[in-house]
């Protein structure tokens, strides 16, 4: 068998010296091997396995296996692997010598690969094991599995190579190269390295986020605009526009010199902010403060601030306390496996004395010395913002369906709630037949004089008519709604008061969560005006995986037949005279037409809305990624997220759409949003307004105005035309057009006629794009002389598949990811292009490739050059 499997590994090696200088050997050839199969375990998906199988092991004792190579030319190998990071801890060795652990910090790539979907321990990914200087001859390299569940692990390939090489699913080096002429409408494979930031590159927007960050004072909020202080003082300000992603330092998941790198792509890609999330889960240990932690923060911090970029913090979410703490209701709240924390999450919100130890440790992170930057951060004006609480409130299902439903959850806090509730109806109605004269005909035990009274649920505070127990009741769920909403502010004013106290100046926000009825979302915004700036959260597409991508369902609509609705109704929660941010937002793969959400949020939200802030959820590396990032539905190192950004931030930083007027006023007095009524629905806001002009609202009264929509929206045609004149929203057609004089764009589907904006005429034969036009100059783009072209189309991973309809993925395939190639005829409008040259990924010209011009002034764009970039010059 030994002779059998050499001979099988020489002939391997024939064929797998792919390219000049790499040898990819195929793990289930070894030359020796212990390792046991298992049926369960080698039950995985073999069509994104190398060669179609791996070697796997999953025993009582651990497994091993060795491969001898033929080394041709002595050298320094880089040296990967593409194996099972998961369970067991993975081992090498060269040539018999010592064991060495695989690091994971270098895991790429990392995907499922269990047959029947189930997450369990079955995962491939790609690791950088390191460089090798191997003599020329032969060598034997080996492979250890052991620890974990069974020992379990496997190996599906491995590679040596001296040439440049960028791990990519199944494909090996040089594939890219060997591939051939590419034709128009060929996908082609994203292949971004480490960026070397090339000073040619053209989507380098790192001279607009100006270092260091804080150099212009706090970031405060004036009105609805958010201001530095800096310029507040000199009178000479423009409103700033918050870009980002969430992008957490994970301690001991990278080097600083990879930290590094990832700040350096951030800023050139135009993020202005990244959002730690959450803080206090970065720098603890079992609910304590870790040192080495707190400084891996520290210096990360410290590091985007001199990269220019500011920091938003959202503390808490699933903040434990241990038995330490000194909690009357410690042993109410539920406990984790292995711990002797236990989780105030959801109840934190209906308990004051622990809002109130939460924000003492706050104040303490708050007024921590970074020793990297010599401040407090409270005296940090790099710190922008500050998220008191992550997604909770007390309206929502997690906790008032608990808490309304009885004592099987939080009984001793359901307890002391509904005793809270009686005193505050006691003090306010004083007699039962004040009440009975407020709430009619009294229920359930009902009275001034009760010890305790009954919450209601989301589910009995239906914005239709108030449903169980207490149907009818309007004012009753009225004074429920108030004196939740009463708790949770003066919750939130603790905090802020605190903060202020300790000394923070810049952006406080309290928290971005929902209500779980329609009758809550107001009174539950109003508590949200203790601090400074408005946030929410949504998200959009995804599937059958939820937070991963999995077989199965794919949520497959897109925005563009829905104005203002999915990720954008949230434009309902804007506070008139208050900043506003969506701090978390994503359309998620496998959603075909997820490219159009950043566009959307950029021009849209940001631009016609004037919205103040937002972060893509979320960061994670230091490079575009690879294929569907971790086979995550929150991924922003994505050419349809960050790929997109330089020219979204150059158009929001430069101002290139208008801010539209009011076109809906919501005005409410604080009785109205406390009647039990459903009064945002009595405005009849259509979500479509969000296409139309600014939508707000208000808490002191006054006067609801809602503009003339007809003038701008052609409900027949299904148009409806900003009222800065500068968008266009075709819902019928599916696509949206920005027309301003600088920044132009085509967003969806273009159809086959030609587009004719006002410096540039597009005809569009791919189906769904995202096609904008950035004067790098600043100019209208008619004059520009020097144009950035953004080019997008769907992606999918290698060997990805789609059902008919696209409601279902029927294989998730895997890296790389491939790219459909925009191909359009496009023609300035005045001085025709003199070139236009493709650019790679990182936004460098092509050397020796370029687009022909006609002599009209038409060129073509297409996948013949596998370019989303293009530089245009006049």
């Amino acid at each position: 068998m030994r002779l059998h499997a050499t001979f099988v590994i020489a002939l391997l090696l024939l064929y797998t010296r792919s390219h000049a200088g790499s040898i990819w050997v195929e793990g289930e050839a070894p030359a020796t091997s212990t390792m046991q199969k298992h049926g369960w375990y080698d039950a995985v998906k073999r069509d994104v396995l190398s060669g179609g199988g791996w070697l796997s092991h999953y025993g009582e004792k651990p497994g091993e296996c060795s491969y001898s190579i033929e080394i041709a030319e002595a050298g320094d190998y880089s040296f990967f692997a593409r194996l099972n990071p998961v369970a067991s801890e993975p081992k090498w060795r060269l040539d018999g010598g010592a064991w060495t652990a695989v690091t994971k910090g270098t895991v790429q790539q990392q995907q499922n690969i269990a047959g029947d979907g189930k997450l369990d321990h079955r995962f491939i990914a790609w690791v950088k094991i390191g460089k090798l200087t191997l003599a020329k001859g032969k060598h034997e390299i080996a492979f250890h599995f052991e620890g974990g569940q069974s020992n379990s692990g496997g190996l599906d390939c491995f590679v040596l190579t001296t040439d440049p090489f960028v791990p990519q699913g199944t494909m090996k080096p040089g594939a890219s190269a060997r591939a051939g002429a590419a034709g128009p409408g060929d996908w082609f494979p994203l292949m971004a390295d480490e960026d070397t930031f090339d000073p040619r590159s053209i989507i380098d927007m790192s001279r607009l986020v100006l270092a260091p960050a804080g150099k212009f004072g706090f970031l405060k909020a004036v009105g609805d605009k958010l201001v530095f202080e800096n310029h507040l003082l000199t009178g000479d300000w423009n409103p700033v526009k918050l870009w980002g992603v969430g992008a957490n330092v994970d301690p001991g998941k990278y080097t600083r010199e990879q930290l590094t790198q990832r700040a350096k792509y951030l800023r050139k890609f135009g993020c202005n902010i990244v959002r730690q999330h959450p803080l206090w889960d970065d720098v603890t240990t079992d609910g304590r403060i870790d040192a080495k932690k707190l400084d891996a923060y520290d210096w990360w911090f410290a590091e985007l601030k001199r990269h220019g970029i500011y920091s938003a913090w959202s503390v808490f979410y699933h903040w434990r306390i241990g038995p330490d703490a000194g909690y009357e209701f410690f042993e109410d709240l539920p406990q984790g496996r292995g711990t002797t924390l236990r989780d105030t999450y959801g109840v934190m919100a209906a308990a004051p004395k622990l809002w109130e130890r939460r924000t003492r440790v706050l104040v303490e992170l708050l007024t921590h010395k970074n020793p990297h930057t010599g401040l407090r951060y409270v005296d940090d004006p790099a710190l922008a913002t500050v998220e008191m609480n992550n997604e909770e409130s007390i309206f929502f299902w997690n906790p008032l369906g608990d808490l309304a439903a009885g004592d099987k959850k939080w009984p001793r806090h359901a307890q002391q709630l509904r005793a809270d509730f009686a005193a505050w109806v006691k003090a306010r109605y004083k007699t039962d037949d004040a009440l009975k004269a407020a709430w009619g005909a009294l229920k359930n035990g009902d009275s001034v004089d009760a010890r305790e009274l009954r919450l209601m649920s989301p589910w009995d505070l239906d914005g239709e008519g108030i449903r169980g127990a207490f149907a009818g009741q309007t004012r009753r769920a009225g004074d429920v709604l108030r004196f939740l909403a009463e708790m949770q502010r003066a919750n939130h004013a603790v905090c802020e008061q605190a903060m202020r106290g300790a000394g923070f100046r810049g952006v406080t926000i309290t928290t971005a969560w929902q209500a779980g009825s329609g009758l809550g979302e107001l009174p539950n915004l109003w508590t949200d005006t203790a601090a400074d700036m408005i946030d929410r959260h949504d998200y959009f597409g995804g599937g059958e995986g939820r937070h991963g991508i999995e077989e199965g369902r794919v949520d497959w609509q897109s925005h563009l037949t829905r104005p203002g609705l999915g990720i954008f109704s949230r434009n309902l929660r804007v506070v008139e005279n208050r900043p506003f941010a969506m701090t978390e937002w994503s359309q998620s793969p496998p959603n075909r037409w997820k490219l159009e959400c950043a566009p959307l949020m950029a021009f849209y939200a940001l631009g016609l809305q004037g919205w103040d802030g937002s972060w893509h959820f979320a960061q994670s590396g230091t490079r575009l990624g690879d294929g569907w990032p971790h086979m995550s539905a929150y991924a922003s190192d994505t050419p349809h997220y960050l790929g997109q950004f330089p020219a979204l931030a150059f158009a929001l930083y430069r101002g290139h759409v208008k801010e539209a007027p009011v076109a809906a006023a919501r005005r409410f007095t604080t009785d109205e949003i406390f009647s039990g009524n459903d009064d945002a629905k009595s405005l009849a806001t259509p979500a479509e307004t969000f296409a139309i002009g600014r939508v707000t609202t208000a808490f002191d009264g006054g006067k609801s105005d809602v503009t003339d929509l007809a003038k701008f929206w052609d409900e027949k045609n299904k148009t409806l035309t900003a009222a800065t004149g500068e968008l266009v929203w075709d819902y019928a057609r599916e696509r949206v057009l920005l027309r301003g004089p600088k920044t132009q764009a085509v967003i969806g589907r273009p159809g086959p006629d030609a587009i004719v904006l006002p410096g540039v005429t597009a005809t569009v034969r791919t189906e769904f794009v995202s096609l904008i036009f950035t004067p790098l100059d600043d100019a209208p783009l008619a004059e520009s002389k020097h144009i950035l072209i953004t080019a997008l189309a769907q992606d999918k991973q290698t060997g990805a598949r789609y059902n008919a309809d696209g409601t279902r993925l029927e294989a998730t395939g895997t890296p790389p990811l491939l790219l459909e190639p925009v191909q359009a005829s496009l023609r300035f409008m005045g001085a025709m292009a003199k070139s236009i040259t493709p650019c790679d990924p990182h936004g460098v010209p092509m050397a020796g490739r370029s687009v022909t011009v006609a002599a009209d002034g038409t060129f073509e764009i297409d996948g013949t050059h596998r370019a989303y970039y293009y530089e245009a010059r006049r």
